[in-house]
């Protein structure tokens, strides 16, 4: 937006924005729109280039899943804690281009910014449904001395919203299906309120259950969302004063996508089941159970612990993939019941108000939404109706307040609810409420166009962290070297298909050798978490743990911390990362 722009903007004549029209009578939206566009596509590029080389633990096993289903291996590929739909998105691209190892995490990067415009386009065609219902009913609503906020306001507002929640909260950085997901709810919304407006056709019902469908395809709590999506849109069918029967259109279609895939998994599971993400997540955040080696005498199926050793482990069957214990963490699970524990509970559930309250308070998160928000509502005189016309937006905030109250019984993690704060942020500003005056309109102005410039120098900061080699946590973790690490090991003889055991205190942490097997294409079959206890330890004891990783398989052993015994270790490409190649002794 140039600098003229913004000047005819702060000095509109009162009646500018209901219209939409510069004095000449021409639209300015369209150009408005195209520059909301672009920012939003060149920050989310700029994210997803700073953070090419990154992987995290979830992104290896999408990676895995994506490519079994390629390869028809269905055995591997049918997973009860994996969703399948982001597995075969990546899963293609990856076939298709064949990328070298030097490029596979770039590509899996470009495919999340793919994914990021797509939800940009979903969100685009809900903002338009919003704006157009939310000026309507204004006119219905609030005093005739009184307006809300004009077209282009919203414009910059909800676009800022959009990009926050995105790029803040669910990220370019992090390899998930939650991008996908916040695609899936802005355009089940915008299904809603058109069901609303009462012009949905039979066709619209359909649409909205087969999306819907497809987000539990994407992320198993979608299932449970599936209810307040569907009782919302009976509501609104009601509302609009028609028959609610089509309602059952989209619950058909819901589960014409669903059951198939819910069918396979209670097959391979041998109960019923929709997916065991849930469960599982349930017991690691509220039972406290471990996330990789759950070590529960109710275990169908316990992770081998190599014996006289504090945290080592085997586990070279039967479960596959780059680091198993991650890979289908339903199989090591199963027998483990979650159970209720109130004080444990109780603390989960305080740690999901607490990280809701970072989310909008934090200078580094959403707190310029937060102030924004509260100086609109705050700066005109007098507060009576304020939540009038936000309350009237329940078909959007109960879905996304079910969603949160869903994860916070369990955990919340700011990617998870992204898209649901950026409804609840839309529907907190159909309450502002101003008197129509060229000042109220300045004031807008100066609002709008702060939290788009905070918005973006927020972003802005995380890149430039992103590319000075800083975490979203603020760590120096350097740049990423996994393909070097990787060709080094193929080139020191270990081979795609071979195996490979780990001392590490966690093997998918930031710079895990789990990121340097997934592009070398071995599998981990064993590791000690305590690389301390292994050099601290007699001879005879590491000879135990060596032998142990030799008898599983293993043809190395990978470090990613320079071994204090140095006699038989390899450092790889110049990097933190060392191979000690089994069947040399070490002295």
């Amino acid at each position: 937006m140039t600098t003229s722009a913004i000047k005819s903007i702060l000095t509109a004549p009162a009646n500018l924005g209901d219209t939409g029209r510069s004095e000449n009578g021409q639209s300015n939206y369209k150009w408005l729109r195209v520059c909301c566009w672009s920012v939003a596509l060149a920050l989310g590029a700029a994210q997803a280039w700073a953070t090419r080389f990154t992987m995290n633990p979830d992104g290896v096993s999408y990676l895995d899943i994506g490519d079994a289903y390629w390869r028809a291996d269905w055995h591997n590929a049918i997973n009860a804690y994996w969703s399948p739909l982001y597995s075969w998105v990546l899963g293609f691209f990856l076939k298709v281009f064949k990328p070298s190892a030097h490029w596979e995490y770039p590509l899996v990067h470009l495919v999340n910014f793919l994914m990021y415009t797509v939800a940009l386009v979903c969100f685009d065609l809900f903002l338009s449904t919003f704006i157009e219902q939310t000026t309507k009913r204004d006119r219905d609503l609030i005093a005739p001395s009184e307006m809300g906020l004009p077209k282009w306001v919203w414009l910059v507002v909800g676009y800022s919203l959009f990009v926050s929640s995105s790029l803040l909260l669910i990220t370019n950085s992090f390899l998930s299906a939650d991008m996908t997901v916040a695609a899936i709810v802005y355009l089940a919304s915008a299904l809603i309120l058109n069901i609303r407006k009462g012009v949905a056709s039979r066709g619209t019902f359909v649409w909205l259950g087969l999306i819907i469908g497809l987000g539990y395809l994407t992320k198993t709590v979608m299932f449970l969302m599936s209810v307040p999506f569907l009782a919302v849109a009976a509501a609104a069918q009601k509302h609009s004063g028609r028959s609610i029967k089509p309602v059952a259109l989209s619950a058909l279609a819901f589960f014409v996508v669903a059951c198939p895939f819910v069918l396979l998994l209670s097959l391979a599971r041998g109960r019923p089941t929709f997916g065991d993400s849930g469960k599982i997540n349930y017991e690691i955040n509220v039972n406290e159970v471990d996330f990789f080696i759950p070590e529960v005498q109710t275990a169908q199926h316990p992770i081998r612990k190599i014996a006289g050793l504090r945290e080592a482990y085997e586990y070279a069957y039967p479960i596959s993939g780059t680091y198993p214990p991650w890979y289908d963490p339903s199989y090591w699970h199963e027998g483990i019941e979650p159970h209720f524990d109130a004080r444990n509970e109780m603390r989960s559930f305080g740690r999901s108000i607490l990280q809701c309250c970072w989310i909008s308070l934090s200078a580094f998160s959403q707190l310029n939404i937060t102030a924004t928000l509260l100086f609109l509502y705050f700066t005109a005189p007098g507060i009576s109706g304020r939540f009038k016309s936000a309350r009237s937006n329940w078909l959007l905030w109960l879905p996304a307040l079910s969603g949160i109250s869903l994860y916070s019984i369990v955990v919340i993690e700011a990617r998870y609810v992204g898209a649901l704060f950026c409804l609840l942020w839309l529907v907190g500003f159909s309450g502002v409420r101003m008197p129509i005056s060229a000042a109220s309109r300045r004031l807008a102005a100066v609002a709008a166009l702060g939290l788009a410039l905070t918005t973006c120098l927020v972003i802005g900061r995380q890149i430039s962290q992103a590319l000075n080699g800083f975490d979203l946590a603020g760590r120096h973790v350097g740049t990423p070297t996994y393909w070097k690490v990787a060709g080094a090991l193929n080139a020191r003889g270990i081979k795609p298909g071979e195996k490979l055991a780990v001392i590490a205190e966690w093997p998918n942490a930031s710079q895990g050798p789990a990121y340097v097997a997934r592009l070398a294409r071995v599998e981990i079959i064993g590791e000690m978490r305590r690389p301390d206890d292994f050099w601290a330890a007699d001879a005879s004891t590491r000879s135990r743990l060596i032998a142990s990783f030799a008898g599983s398989g293993a043809k190395a052993i990978l470090i990613c911390k320079r071994p204090q015994i140095e006699s038989g270790w390899e450092r790889l490409a110049d990097s933190d990362y060392y191979l000690y190649r089994l069947g040399i002794g070490m002295q």
